[in-house]
Formats: C-alpha cells, structure tokens, sequence
C-alpha cells in the first residue's frame, strides 16, 4: 500500500489577452527554479528556470516559450504568491545624491498587475502609400533568442522581425507563416530609418510589470517614491 500523496489546490490567473490559465502552488521539488531564479545573475539562466517553473505548475498546459515576457512575469508572480507568501519586502536603495542608504518596504504581490502606457500605439503600422505592417509583441522565447546575438544591428533586426504578425500592401496580406525568414530578415533590413521608428514606437509601448512603492531611507530619513519594474523586482 502506497503513502497518501496530499493533493494540491488549485488557482487561476488571466493573461493580458483574456485567456484563462490554470495552476498549482509549485511544491519541493520545484523549489530548485526559484532558488536559480533569486540568485542567478545570468538573464539566461533565470529566464529557463522560470519557464521550467511555469511548465511543471501548469502540468505542460502553458507553453512559456510562446507567451511575451510581461505575461510570463505576471504569471511566475502569482505563482509565487500562492506557494510562499503574497507579500515580499524588498530593500531599495536612497534616491538622495549624497545618501548610499536603503530603506525596505514591503510589497503586496496581489497588487502587482501589468501596467499599459497611457498612450497607446497602434499595432498596425502604415510604412509608406502602400505598404504596412502589423506588429505584436516577440514572445519570451524569440527574446532569449536575441540575447545571443551580440552585434546591436543584428539584434535590432531580429527583435524587429520577431514583432512583425503580417506584411500587407495594396493587393495582399502576407502573414509570417508564410514567408521565409531570410525573406522577412530582408524586407527589414530594406527599411529606412522613419519606418523603423514607427515600428519601434510600439515596441517601447509594451506594457510592463510594475508597482509604485514608499519607503522610508533607514540612513537618512528620507521619504522616497519609487517604481518597481520587472520580475527581479520583486524577488
């Protein structure tokens, strides 16, 4: 006769797109990804525990490869919050010139939700007449991805690529699926220098994970306001 294995609860979080995720506190044996994710100082490294993480609490229904990076954050935070706490108190540091003190506050991770820019760019993109894009968000996989390349100009042009859904001009909408990666490296590399801020106006609206805190210099006593962004924030 087999030991009682305790079976655990189960919670549900919704994506930025509306969809509806299921999933467990993680347990021991998964303890070891958010001890790589705490203490990791390589992206790399904490990005793969993160997603080894997500995999095994949503027993392999989420796919953490294909979701954008804010998604993945906001997911891994919930997840967090129903296995060891839903508050963390954080040290950050005096934003006095003269003051090299931290002041600690602690932060309510129920409260903590991806924030969208006030202004929002459009995802489709007029390029010129008669031809234009529509562009989303590169998925965390395509962002690990980028992170290999280390000439700028390539990178540049790879993030641009990964955030390109659909190239259309009078005639015809062609959709990614459907054209070559070295075509579309191409078609990327043939903008010029206004197109490419067009297109990277949207990117640098993405929405973010973040929080506004209050705390209290312990060195010097000042009262100071922050913005809490990105995961590692709130480890």
């Amino acid at each position: 006769m087999g030991l009682p294995i305790q079976k655990a609860p189960k919670f549900k979080c919704q994506l930025s797109d509306g969809k509806e995720v299921e999933f467990r506190p993680f347990l021991v044996k998964e303890q070891k990804y958010l001890l790589i994710a705490k203490e990791s100082i390589s992206g790399t490294e904490v990005l793969s525990a993160i997603k080894a993480l997500i995999t095994g609490v949503t027993e392999g229904k989420v796919d953490a490869d294909k979701l954008p990076i804010f998604d993945l954050e906001y997911l891994f935070l919930q997840i967090r919050s129903k296995s060891i706490g839903e508050s963390v108190t954080i040290d950050v540091y005096c934003k006095e010139l003269e003051c090299s003190g931290t002041g600690s506050t602690t932060v309510d991770l129920n409260e903590v939700g991806i924030v969208y820019p006030e202004d929002k760019v459009d995802a489709t993109v007029e390029l010129s007449e008669t031809l234009g894009v529509t562009l989303r968000y590169p998925t965390t996989k395509q962002l690990a991805e980028s992170e290999d390349i280390e000439d700028r100009g390539d990178k540049l042009i790879a993030l641009l690529s990964y955030g390109i859904e659909t190239v259309f001009d009078n005639e015809t909408v062609y959709t990614v699926d459907e054209i070559e990666n070295s075509e579309l490296i191409e078609f990327v590399e043939s903008l010029n220098l206004d197109q490419v801020e067009k297109l990277q106006k949207f990117f640098d609206s993405a929405p973010s994970l973040q929080e506004e805190v209050e705390y209290k210099c312990d060195s010097c006593g000042t009262l100071n306001t922050t913005t809490l962004k990105g995961l590692q924030s709130f480890f």
